[in-house]
């Protein structure tokens, strides 16, 4: 690689280019960000219902897959906050490319032919750009992930505590609410055919089908109008 190809090289920068083609085609755009929604949703889901031992996953339907970040306010988050932090390694990854092309060439002007010149020529060679683009989606990858598994761990240790609100439980054809060695159960969520709570003092998550569950409603509420229908607790 010659020495106006590095500098080419060095200006272009990955973050500019991927605004430029998100501008020319905003159905990518759209595609991409709500690709990266669902998959913080399913991410989110896996981490918090892996700590009350419910194979989320396998209970599953696609339809469930496909809203399950929209489902969640900090995919959102999640996605925004990613912006930035590609754009600031964006700019460090200009930066260090700067800096490698001008040691390469004071070493080239200084005229020195060594072994240890050559492999420090070779050591400051800009990478390949798919080398970049790869690290990129790790980089990616590696905080989208980390960033769930911290707010996923805070909200189930918040539900271990006995910090979510709990709710009444009733069955169908039960008159009774279903019973709990706690102050009520705790709504941990719910996909296309079952409802997840959990019971504080027993340490054990309950998996029911949504066809078995009649009503759903906080703890604490005494009468509930006939014509209220079903009552869902908010997520925890």
């Amino acid at each position: 690689m010659t020495s106006s190809q590095e500098h080419t090289s060095v200006l272009s920068a990955i973050t500019p280019h991927i605004f430029r083609s998100l501008r020319r085609e905003p159905a990518l755009a759209i595609t991409l960000a709500y690709l990266f929604v669902a998959m913080a949703g399913i991410f989110y889901n896996y981490t918090f219902y892996r700590k009350f031992e419910i194979p989320v996953l396998t209970l599953s339907q696609v339809s469930d897959f496909l809203v399950a970040g929209i489902q969640q306010p900090m995919a959102l988050l999640l996605v925004f906050s990613t912006l930035p932090i590609v754009w600031l390694i964006d700019l460090y990854n200009v930066y260090s490319r700067r800096r490698r092309v001008a040691k390469r060439e004071a070493l080239i002007q200084s005229g020195t032919d060594s072994t240890i010149t050559r492999l420090r020529l070779f050591t400051l060679r800009t990478p390949p750009r798919w080398f970049t683009v790869a690290a990129y989606a790790v980089a990616i990858v590696g905080y989208g992930w980390t960033f769930v598994q911290l707010y996923a761990d805070h909200r189930a240790d918040e539900v271990e505590r006995g910090d979510a609100p709990p709710v009444t439980v009733w069955l169908s054809g039960n008159a009774e609410p279903l019973a709990s060695k706690s102050n009520g159960w705790t709504y941990l969520g719910a996909v296309s055919s079952y409802v997840f709570i959990y019971d504080h003092d027993a340490r054990r998550a309950q998996i029911l089908p949504v066809n078995s569950v009649a009503r759903i409603q906080p703890a604490g509420i005494d009468e509930v109008p006939r014509k209220s229908g079903l009552i869902v607790a908010p997520i925890p």
